[in-house]
């Protein structure tokens, strides 16, 4: 039930003045007679009733300053403007000899949407040295699949149980690479099939998790071998394959090509990628390789000076941006509330040049002291605006400095770079009379991410959203929210064993808790047509995956608590099925049971809900036989279902077979026998 609001404006001024002029009388000692208006001294007493009656309604006005104070101590301050992010492929421009065709696009290069009026603008996060490519081939264990990628499959990275793979990806150039490149980077973006809430690397959800796998880099050295790219020399977006992402790597000098069928020069260059200590819950699956991609967002780096506005130790004072000199002729977007940097040179009695002094940005100047160097960024105006002398220190740069003000601030963010893919863009030089730098790009991804600045409604929103959110490890279900919700690992089942320690199984352990979670692994009935390698019947999680639900629950466990998190525990089972028939089955008919009591017993989409077996749930031999008997329909009866629990010998038929509270099945393996079905000659007589 919600509490009323708290109303303290509860009286008008009419209800004060008379209830003063009721104690004139008695208060006075009966000395005090005339109570008319024409009284001095009940006019006093009417202002003071309108004072109090302003007192009252201040009181009840809460500041939106009151309002941004709370929220700050909540931790739930007004979120700034986001910029968009995507991932662009670069092209150069056709070169005229192969002498310049390999070119650096430096990082923070301005790339811009087409024609687009406003200018979409993107700047590129990192440099990058554009390859000529022609194609890409990728071998997997000896095995070419590139044609998978060419026609839409998805192509695993390695075999499900195998301890390692090797992973070689050739690019094939239309010139060799010269040593006059060595030590710059090139990029390529792998996109791996992956669950929707493992964001990939360029994300801003993205979340940093421990690698399931370690990968190891090498290429083909002048003497034949494969040498190791140091860890310096590679940056592995993905993670270890976790999530789509860009790898990275700065170009080896003695790095040697191989010849080319079509071409007898060497114009084929190879990355080796050796997958060890493989802990995947499903094997990675690669989508599409794109070569020379850049991560870039929707924002530019604008760098100004200003000479001293002959502004006046008065408030009010104010910087608007589009009005400081610049050298672009482009429009500028409203700035990045956090990206603003301003510097100013002010008096200083030991130098006649002044000193510098960094100014900050904050939400509000209401906290602010005297003293305090502080603005304001009004996102909306473009504009930064200085406190008043009491809150905030007012800016008195100095007459004789050319230069008194440094602004360095970006500019861009917003919905306005949430733009769709396939979509071209031309680079920018970064001002004007600068040479064209002489790229184009297409965006790989779709831009997504850019946000305008939050309101301070929506702020309170989120902050009383936040207040109901379940961070705290108290209760059961509190344990399996926290660990099933760990960004970046895809946790989709959850159970908290209350009391369970791995080493003392048969006792209840008071203080510990262990957590037992269930990877995600595709599924037909969830992802549609799934690659037959991809199917995981008993998923388990990855050392990495988690070390990142223990760190989430240490964080609002209970104090004196002990918390485990592990992967589930699944107990072998075998079936054996007895079916009474009329005629033969089909041939695929001991697949179609297997298929439905595996489904029907899985730990993701099993179970009468169709959300995963039931932790602890017992085996009854009644709901199998009822599986079985749906897949064979009138053709025949299902006369029995026998279950056995990790043995063969011991089997039941008529009973629940039981199984730990924290533990799940898998199916092993179903045996189906059949016979003649016999005529029943029953009824009445």
């Amino acid at each position: 039930m919600a509490l009323d609001p708290v109303q303290l404006d509860t009286l008008t001024w009419d209800q004060m003045v008379t209830a003063i002029q009721t104690r004139i009388f008695p208060d006075s000692d009966r000395q005090w007679t005339l109570h008319a208006p024409v009284d001095p001294g009940v006019t006093m007493l009417e202002l003071f009733a309108w004072l109090l009656d302003q007192r009252i309604y201040w009181m009840d006005q809460v500041p939106d300053a009151l309002i941004l104070a709370i929220l700050s101590l909540l931790g739930e301050a007004p979120k700034p403007a986001r910029a968009a992010v995507t991932v662009l492929q670069l092209v150069a421009d056709s070169p005229t000899s192969h002498s310049n065709v390999f070119s650096t696009a430096p990082q923070g290069m301005l790339m811009r949407r087409g024609d687009t009026i406003p200018p979409l603008i993107f700047t590129l996060d990192q440099s990058l040295t554009v390859l000529p490519v022609n194609s890409i081939t990728v071998d997997v264990d000896g095995v070419e699949r590139s044609a998978d990628l060419t026609q839409g499959q998805p192509v695993p990275l390695m075999s499900p149980g195998a301890g390692s793979a090797i992973v070689l990806i050739t690019l094939k150039l239309s010139a060799p690479v010269p040593a006059s490149i060595s030590g710059g980077f090139v990029s390529l973006l792998l996109e791996l099939e992956t669950p929707s809430d493992v964001f990939p690397q360029w994300s801003w959800d993205a979340a940093a998790v421990a690698p399931p796998a370690t990968l190891a880099f090498s290429y083909a050295g002048a003497s034949g071998t494969w040498l190791p790219l140091q860890a310096g020399q590679v940056d592995d977006g993905t993670a270890g394959l976790r999530r789509s992402g860009l790898l990275r790597f700065a170009i080896p000098a003695d790095w040697q090509g191989q010849s080319d069928r079509s071409d007898s020069a060497s114009n084929s260059y190879t990355i080796r990628m050796l997958i060890g200590n493989p802990q995947f819950s499903v094997v990675p699956l690669l989508s599409r390789i794109v070569p020379n991609a850049a991560v870039a967002h929707h924002r530019w780096l604008r760098k100004k000076s200003l000479a001293n506005p002959g502004w006046l130790p008065i408030p009010g004072n104010v910087i608007s941006l589009p009005a400081v000199p610049s050298d672009s002729s482009l429009k500028e977007y409203p700035p990045l509330e956090d990206r603003v940097q301003l510097t100013l040179q002010e008096r200083d009695p030991q130098n006649p040049a002044g000193k510098a002094y960094r100014w900050s940005a904050v939400a509000d100047l209401s906290l602010s002291g005297p003293a305090d160097r502080v603005f304001v960024v009004e996102r909306g105006k473009s504009q930064l605006r200085f406190g008043d002398g009491l809150t905030g220190r007012l800016p008195v740069p100095l007459t004789t400095v050319a230069a008194a003000i440094q602004l360095a601030y970006e500019v861009g963010g917003g919905a306005d770079g949430n733009v769709g893919t396939d979509l071209s863009w031309v680079a920018l030089p970064g001002r004007d009379g600068d040479p064209d730098p002489g790229f184009t790009a297409v965006n790989v991804v779709s831009g997504d991410g850019g946000l305008e600045a939050e309101t301070l409604d929506a702020a309170t929103q989120r902050a009383r959203a936040a207040l109901n959110e379940r961070n705290r490890a108290v209760i059961r279900s509190d344990y399996e929210n926290l660990a099933r919700s760990t960004p970046g690992v895809a946790f989709r089942r959850a159970y908290a064993g209350i009391g369970f320690h791995s080493d003392f199984p048969c006792t209840t352990v008071p203080g510990v808790v262990t957590v037992f979670v269930v990877p995600y692994a595709p599924r037909i009935t969830n992802d549609g047509t799934i690659d037959a390698l991809a199917f995981v019947a008993a998923p388990q999680p990855d050392s990495g995956a988690l070390q990142a639900a223990r760190t989430r629950l240490d964080t609002g466990r209970l104090l004196g608590s002990e918390i485990f998190v592990m992967g589930p525990v699944y107990r072998p089972v075998w079936v054996s099925v007895i079916i009474a028939s009329d005629g033969a089955l089909p041939t695929d008919f001991h697949e179609q049971v297997r298929r439905g009591l595996q489904t029907f017993l899985d730990p993701l989409v099993g179970g009468a809900d169709g959300l995963g077996w039931p932790f602890g749930d017992p085996l009854r031999p009644s709901a199998l036989l009822q599986v079985a008997q749906d897949i064979l329909g009138p053709a025949g009866d299902v006369l029995s279902v026998a279950i056995s629990l990790d043995a063969m010998d011991t089997t039941e038929n008529c009973k629940d077979v039981k199984i730990e509270s924290h533990e799940l099945v898998q199916l092993r393996r179903v045996d189906l026998h059949t016979q003649r079905r016999t005529s029943s000659n029953g009824g009445l007589r």
